[in-house]
């Protein structure tokens, strides 16, 4: 597959999983061969065989002994780069930038010297520009009339040569202007070396510098925040990794009119392709130089202006698996809705910018659907410039911009400054267990809804095992009969069965119907069926989330047309034995990851996948249902624990590749086009994006448990290297750290890899190869061998 974004060669493994430098005692004996011959006793069966002796073969993870620090080797190299990101840290630096014009030989044209100084580490760099990873060196006209920059007059420096003592200079001759005397600015960015593999568009670089002189009298600010940029991306944030939005010299956004100019003709007509014909962009092919070939009449239909607004928009709209609404316009516009939102902007031009105009690809709804049941607009936006606010504006026929859009997703934003989840909250405000009736009852309220608000809650419950973090024992899964083993929602069928409940006694909600402003619940759990569990301290610890279903509508049940909004709900820890709730600050397994962090990217978890509600009690509440019991069941050779599904996803690991058609050429673009995609890091190695401190090592054995992993897709149209890889139990090490290494493997097709990697796994730890009729056992015994040693 081509564009796999990977890091398992030099630098992802090199120190990670470098085993040449492991030095230890001897490892356990390995597996043995094949049986022997006639009249001879046959050997025992390979590892997770039927017969297998899993209190021989299971055994402790020796992850730790080399790979103690991998995590922090992770963050290092992410940090490394990072660090030279910020001016303040890195140790490229450029100052005293000066210009001097003279007339030039043809009339009206200047020849313009550029001088200006180089230190690394403080002191003078004297190695010359040209043995710079990156160098560029610009000068820009701004027009006061338009607030536009122009590209015409445009002009780039060269290579400068070096002078003495890190003092550098280039001369332009024949520039269309001098930009000492011209409303303009200058531009220079520059770039050491790579610490990573150069991967597309990004080159992260050890350290970089970017500086500027504005010249004459102009000012420009930008509708967009940089901020914005960063919710998603590294701080302080560089496009491609090393061009930077905020610079030295410059008001935001200003550098990035070096390239994006308001005039600049755009070259990527595949965003527009991808929205509107898929199968052409599956069509497309590249030249010898790898760029992508596009006919005569592509060029002319989708033409475009590569401004930021638009590369950025139909970027993310189009190309990017962006993992929120491009509606929600506040994400890079916070505080300055009003400016992008206005009746003047409302033109084809803008909508083409987020939609495709008449196919239905994207993200994004395309105007084909706006304009079908309104006649009297045309229906084809590139041959027909339609003036949109000739209609839409104040006085207007048609509802204006602002209207249509408000620059915020309705399912999250109550207004423009408030998300629902701060106005509308979920509490607990008593929780007991009844260690007689082995019942755990909890009361949760709801505070900040309309005062006729329904809200229908789903009530989950999950069994700590072992003292760890994870689930032993899942509410979401079920019993032999099709009910949930703890898990409650007004109205819940059976998946094979509507015509019967999913909801059991074991898990009761009062009231069971919801009613306008009720406010508060009482679920009692009923552990009796696991009471051994706790009898014997196998499970000393609950986990209990209300998750609330509301609609925009508040007064209204939730419907196809009364979304669901992103209120938030509540999970707590209870411990069973102390008869109380577990504060999350004592509460191990609450602080590995900030749920701020995540909603920092995807605005509001569950939004744009399950439902607002299910990400509504952060990613605790996540494991309750995704347990390391279970195999991945969109995910192969994946654990479905919340770990192993969260690294692999942000590894662009493709969901259910079992029902992808390989010979469809849409699908398989769009397969390539998934494990190409890149972590919005640029690279998957920052950790801290989602964990907090000291919380990404090798896992803990004694806190985390074993997982399943299911086994390889099987798919005819499929041709690729990695074959039949059967369903696994392994360590938590294998499940966590290995996810990301092996969703590098599977998009790779690397075989070889990832067969290393699994042996790896079995050489210092376990890996039980099993199946669907046995995992259950097999997982069971893995544990209690694992555990007996701990214990």
């Amino acid at each position: 597959m081509q564009n796999v974004m990977r890091y398992s060669g030099a630098l992802f493994f090199a120190g990670v999983l470098a085993l040449a430098g492991c030095k230890g005692s001897d490892g356990d004996v390995g597996p043995q061969g094949p049986a022997g011959q006639d009249g001879q006793p046959g050997q025992p069966g390979q590892p997770g065989q039927p017969g297998q002796d899993l209190t021989a073969t299971a055994k402790p993870e020796s992850c730790s002994v080399c790979h103690g620090s991998a995590g922090g080797q992770h963050q290092a190299i992410y940090n490394n780069f990072s660090d030279g990101l910020d001016p303040a840290t890195s140790k490229l630096q450029i100052s005293n930038i000066t210009v001097v014009s003279v007339a030039g030989t043809a009339a009206g044209t200047f020849d313009s010297t550029l001088t200006f100084n180089v230190t690394v580490d403080g002191q003078p760099y004297t190695a010359g520009i040209a043995a710079l990873k990156q160098k560029r060196f610009t000068a820009t006209q701004f027009d006061v009339a338009t607030n536009t920059f122009t590209t015409d007059t445009a002009f780039s420096w060269g290579t400068p040569t070096h002078v003495a003592n890190g003092q550098y200079t280039a001369t332009k001759t024949g520039a269309a202007f001098a930009p000492e005397t011209s409303n303009a600015f200058v531009y220079l960015y520059l770039g050491d070396k790579l610490i990573l593999p150069a991967e597309g568009h990004y080159n992260l670089m050890d350290n970089v510098a970017s500086a500027g002189v504005t010249y004459g009298t102009w000012s420009y600010t930008s509708v967009a925040n940089v901020a914005g940029c960063e919710k998603c991306h590294p701080a302080p944030y560089a496009k491609h990794g090393y061009r930077q939005a905020t610079v030295n010299g410059l008001q935001d956004m200003v550098a990035c009119k070096a390239c994006h100019t308001d005039q600049r003709e755009g070259t990527d007509f595949v965003f527009q392709i991808l929205g509107d014909d898929p199968a052409a962009a599956a069509a497309l092919t590249t030249d010898a130089s790898g760029e992508t070939i596009y006919s005569a009449d592509q060029m002319t239909k989708y033409a475009y202006t590569a401004t930021i607004v638009n590369d950025t928009h139909m970027s993310h709209a189009m190309e990017f698996p962006y993992p929120q609404s491009m509606a929600n316009c506040v994400t890079c516009h916070e505080g300055k809705l009003e400016l992008i939102l206005t009746d003047a902007n409302f033109t084809v031009k803008t909508c083409k910018s987020c939609h495709p105009v008449t196919g239905t690809g994207a993200n994004a709804p395309a105007l084909k659907d706006v304009v079908s049941v309104m006649p009297y607009h045309p229906t084809d936006f590139y041959a027909t410039q339609v003036a949109c606010n000739d209609c839409h504006k104040a006085g207007g026929m048609g509802p204006v911009f602002s209207r249509i859009h408000t620059g915020y997703n309705k399912a999250i934003y109550k207004d423009a400054a408030t998300k629902y989840a701060t106005a509308i909250t979920s509490a607990v405000s008593s929780a007991t267990f009844d260690s007689a009736t082995n019942k755990l009852t909890v009361k949760f309220t709801v505070t900040g809804a309309d005062a006729d608000a329904l809200v229908k809650p789903t009530v989950v419950a999950g069994l700590y095992g072992y003292g760890t973090k994870d689930m032993y024992v899942s509410g979401h899964n079920g019993q032999a009969d099709g009910t949930r083993n703890l898990e409650w929602s007004e109205g819940a069928v059976q998946r094979g069965d509507p015509t019967k409940s999913a909801n059991s006694n074991r898990l009761t909600v009062t009231p069971a119907t919801a009613a306008a402003g009720q406010a508060e619940w009482t679920a009692v759990a009923d552990l009796t069926l696991w009471a051994n569990l706790i009898a014997d301290g196998t499970v000393q610890k609950v986990e209990i989330a209300f998750l609330p279903v509301l609609g925009l509508d508040q007064g209204a049940a939730v419907s196809a047309t009364n979304a669901a909004i992103a209120v938030a709900g509540k999970s707590v820890t209870f411990d069973l034995a102390a008869n109380a709730i577990v504060p999350d600050a004592d509460a191990y397994g609450k602080a590995i990851v900030s749920t701020s962090k995540c909603n920092a990217c995807h605005e509001s978890l569950g939004t744009t996948f399950h439902s607002p509600s299910y990400g509504s009690a952060g990613v605790v509440a996540c494991r309750i249902c995704h347990t390391p019991r279970d195999g991945g069941s969109h995910l192969e050779m994946q654990s479905r624990s919340i770990d192993s599904y969260v690294h692999a996803i942000h590894s662009f690991q493709v969901f259910d590749v079992a029902g992808i058609d390989f010979a469809n050429p849409v699908e398989k673009m769009e397969y390539e086009h998934h494990i190409g995609s890149a972590y919005p890091n640029f690279t998957i190695l920052n950790c801290k994006s989602c964990h907090e401190d000291g919380t990404f090592e090798v896992p803990d054995q004694t806190k985390s448990l074993p997982g399943v992993f299911s086994k390889a897709a099987a798919n005819t149209s499929w041709d690729r290297t990695i074959g039949a890889v059967p369903m696994y139990v392994s360590g938590p090490a294998s499940r966590a750290c290995g996810s990301c290494h092996r969703s590098q493997d599977i998009n790779a097709d690397a075989a070889g890899d990832l067969a290393s990697f699994n042996q790896h796994a079995a050489t210092f730890g376990f890996l039980l190869e099993t199946s669907s009729a046995t995992a259950g056992a097999d997982y069971e015994a893995a544990i209690a061998k694992i555990f007996s040693i701990f214990n």
